[in-house]
């Protein structure tokens, strides 16, 4: 228990002094600018090594110090890089993470426990009896205080549906709780369709899945209710979808504006602009927009570029802000590092990486908050017709 408490404080130690190095002279008043990895800075930390390698009360086990150097100061940059060792870095470059789940969705900062924001209906983590709000503090006795957001889905996902029963340690308020659950469930790559408010039409996809703009098309063309009476509002409900593709975000987005500066993508100060080229097939329908905290990456994009193309209202709670790409950076020693290289940001400048959709409607979760979405909609059409 010594040996790991030490191991534990010299990776902290070395990720400050390190991410301290590598920043100071952007965030120091009074600093010219140099290199981000200057000479002396490598050097320093070099020095530092050296001097713990030699002078430290007792030999340090390296592959672990370095391991957990590195693993610190790539997630701590942002929710969506990370530091995968090489068992991780083999599941993610196979794109196997999310094959079959455990049902729940997590948002993670680093320093942070992942922190549950959606639980699927009928899946494992339901049926356990796990919450919106739940801190998972452990999983298969692994602390998950320093893991990245992309690690803690791994560790929640399977690529066989009879995988063992994963061990979650959760803390609940000021309960700790102890929950077992088989990551044996897949996400439905459906459409769903409700008219439960007069006049008009609510359709929530599950995920951003690619034929999602083919099956809305298809919906918007064919309304589910028996006269098909003509619906003046969509309410576009993209709460609890966290996945999805950005191209066909971007499509769904065409079928009501048309473009050609919709957003872009930033990298080292190179902007690629998000062109919307298709004519519009409807651009005078009435948009609202339902999201939550489980409302991530492309459907962000969407409700962010409707909310400032189209004026759709935005009803719920405020969103992670994950619109951004990546890239991956393998190592010699098998492991991998998968650094975010370019953020989107709307039109208006405002950045959705670490950024909240713009909420109009804002609610507050709560054992009834489904029913606050229609409320708050409902008063909204009242306003609209």
């Amino acid at each position: 228990m010594k040996n790991k408490r030490i191991n534990l404080y010299l990776v902290i130690f070395l990720v400050a002094l390190t991410v301290f190095l590598l920043l100071e002279e952007r965030i120091l008043p009074g600093k010219s600018r140099s290199p981000q990895y200057s000479r002396s800075s490598t050097e320093l930390v070099g020095t530092v090594m050296q001097l713990i390698k030699t002078d430290y009360l007792e030999e340090p086990n390296p592959q672990r110090t370095t391991s957990g150097a590195f693993r610190g100061i790539v997630n701590s940059l942002d929710p969506l890089s990370a530091y995968l060792d090489k068992d991780l870095a083999v599941r993610y470059l196979n794109k196997k993470m999310g094959t079959y789940q455990t049902g729940l969705t997590v948002y993670k900062k680093y320093g942070l426990f992942p922190l549950v924001v959606a639980v699927a209906e009928n899946s494992p983590a339901a049926k356990a009896g796990l919450k919106v709000g739940d801190n998972i503090s452990s999983i298969n006795d692994s602390n998950t205080l320093l893991m990245s957001l992309i690690e803690v889905n791994l560790w929640l996902s399977s690529d066989r549906p009879e995988e063992e029963p994963l061990k979650l340690r959760v803390v609940r308020g000021t309960d700790t709780l102890s929950f077992e659950l088989k990551p044996d469930y897949a996400v439905p790559r459906v459409l769903e369709v409700f008219t439960d408010l007069p006049g008009s039409l609510r359709l929530h996809p599950t995920l951003i899945y690619s034929g999602l703009v083919n099956d809305l098309k298809k919906s918007l063309a064919s309304p589910p209710n028996k006269n098909k009476r003509k619906y003046k509002t969509l309410i576009l409900d993209l709460r609890n979808c966290s996945a999805g593709d950005d191209e066909e975000a971007k499509r769904l987005v065409n079928l009501f504006v048309k473009s050609d500066q919709a957003g872009y993508f930033e990298k080292k100060g190179q902007k690629e602009n998000l062109i919307l080229n298709e004519e519009p097939l409807f651009p005078k329908l009435d948009l609202i927009i339902w999201v939550n905290p489980a409302t991530m990456g492309p459907a962000e994009l969407i409700a962010g570029c409707l909310h400032e193309l189209r004026q759709a209202t935005i009803i719920g709670t405020d969103t992670p802000g994950l619109v951004a790409q990546r890239e991956n950076f393998p190592l010699d020693d098998g492991s991998l590092i998968v650094l975010v290289t370019s953020a989107f940001s709307l039109k208006s400048g405002l950045k959705l990486l670490d950024n909240s959709l713009p909420v109009d409607i804002k609610l507050s979760y709560s054992d009834k908050v489904d029913q606050d979405y229609l409320d708050k909609t409902r008063e909204r059409l009242t306003n609209l017709h």
